[in-house]
């Protein structure tokens, strides 16, 4: 087959300029957005699913459901989707931009100078976080029905944190609701694999409970200074998880607070029933711990926005100049070089792509320019950080991202999206296998 020029990204999409691409991968590609509004300036992410893929109904679904979940999602420390539609051909999702880092950058940050989280300011991120995810879980459609979103890929990646100190959860690729259209597909294991739950392992029906002990294990690294459950091999992860050796880190930190591990202790139980029942109970708890503490020790977003400085010193003034430059060009053929390492659109939302897995009713681009998000209720949080600074770049949130780690395939042009699609169903059956033959394996014992 004769190969095609790669197709050219749309300059406008809604009332959205498209500027610089920030990131891209196999379902997706993310650009700056800018739109005048009565004279003021707005940037956003602009998620837009890549042309090869529009008319694939596998991944239409799965850009659907996402877009479904993030327009009803209005929470302080969630990332806020500002609306979603249809120029063209072209769907696209907008959400705001943050200016920051991920949880995980910090970790490994201080982890290369052996040296871990502030265990008060840890705490505090979490709760935060569980805030977050008690919106979440509790989530009602237009009727008042309960939508039992999960999120279902908590982790530290997926933790950002804003240089003004608020503290947000991302990529809801991976979330689980009720009635959404696109099916994981049988044997598939969404998520970091060292931060699922026992029952997400074992493919057992899963609530918001797996959420908090995925958040459960986070708090752990965080006041540990390591990890938990990886291991050198995905399979020797699994068996870690299943074994649920979790080591008592008032044993092992000097300076832990007993207080503070019975929240750890209890959100990792491996049976749901023992955990926290809501995550807003978790946020509690730890709200407690922290207002037990003296007040000169109490974190607020104003000690993550000092520490955040401290740590990496300089990077808000680089985000902020690339990002002047970035919103005016409007780069076609490559990607303009942020700053520093943003998080990636990955391929395949880590759904079974095959095709008996979706509905045959036809999906159609309705000549429509773009769909406000629905009117949502504001939420209010315990603690929650104050949003007294414009929201700035985060590019890579809502990733779209393999149910397990693998290498990163090169993304397709036209000419190959077939073969790579073919490639990436191996890819889901090859993992499938993993995982099946691990839990077979392991109940031999």
């Amino acid at each position: 087959m004769t190969a095609t020029a790669s197709p050219q990204p749309p300059s406008q999409l809604g009332p959205y300029e498209v500027g610089s691409k920030i990131a891209g991968g196999g379902m997706a590609t993310v650009y700056i957005g800018r739109k005048m509004d009565a004279g003021k300036e707005q940037l956003v992410a602009l998620k837009v699913i890549k042309d090869e893929l529009a008319q694939d109904e596998t991944f239409i679904h799965m850009f659907l459901d996402e877009a479904r979940v993030l327009s009803r999602l209005s929470h302080p420390n969630i990332i806020e989707t500002l609306e979603y539609g249809v120029t063209g051909a072209h769907r696209f999702i907008a959400m705001e931009l943050l200016l920051g880092r991920s949880l995980m950058d910090v970790w490994e940050a201080l982890a290369s100078k052996g040296e871990r989280v502030p265990l008060a300011l840890g705490a505090w991120i979490c709760a935060r976080v569980a805030d977050g995810l008690e919106h979440a879980h509790t989530l009602v459609d237009e009727d008042g029905q309960q939508l039992h979103v999960i999120h279902r890929d908590v982790n530290p990646s997926n933790i950002f944190l804003a240089f003004d100190g608020r503290v947000k959860l991302i990529d809801f690729g991976l979330a689980k609701m009720r009635n959404q259209r696109a099916k994981t597909g049988d044997g598939i294991v969404k998520g970091k694999v060292p931060y699922l739950s026992p029952e997400q392992i074992l493919q057992d029906q899963v609530d918001g409970r797996s959420d908090l002990y995925s958040l459960g294990t986070t708090l752990w690294e965080l006041g540990a200074g390591k990890r938990l459950f990886k291991r050198d091999s995905d399979i020797a992860t699994i068996d870690a998880i299943r074994q649920a050796n979790v080591p008592r880190l008032t044993e092992t930190v000097p300076d832990y607070s007993p207080a503070l591990w019975a929240i750890v202790e209890r959100s990792l139980q491996p049976k749901p029933d023992a955990r926290y029942l809501t995550a807003g109970a978790m946020a509690a708890d730890l709200d407690a711990f922290l207002a037990a503490l003296p007040e000169a020790q109490r974190p607020s977003a104003a000690t993550l926005d000092g520490f955040l400085a401290g740590l990496f010193a300089g990077d808000q003034a680089r985000q902020t100049a690339w990002l002047k430059v970035a919103k005016t060009k409007t780069v076609r053929a490559q990607t303009m070089p942020p700053p520093l390492a943003l998080p990636e659109v990955k391929k395949g939302a880590g759904e079974n792509p095959s095709p008996e897995r979706v509905s045959s009713v036809e999906v159609k681009s309705p000549p429509v320019e773009a769909k406000k998000a629905p009117t949502k209720k504001k939420a209010g949080a315990r603690g929650a950080p104050p949003s007294s600074r414009k929201p700035a770049v985060q590019a890579g949130e809502a990733s779209a991202r393999p149910p397990a780690k693998i290498p990163r395939a090169a993304t397709p042009t036209p000419s190959s999206a077939a073969a790579a699609r073919d490639r990436q169903l191996w890819t889901y059956v090859s993992i499938a296998l993993v995982v099946a033959l691990a839990v077979a394996a392991l109940a031999l014992r």
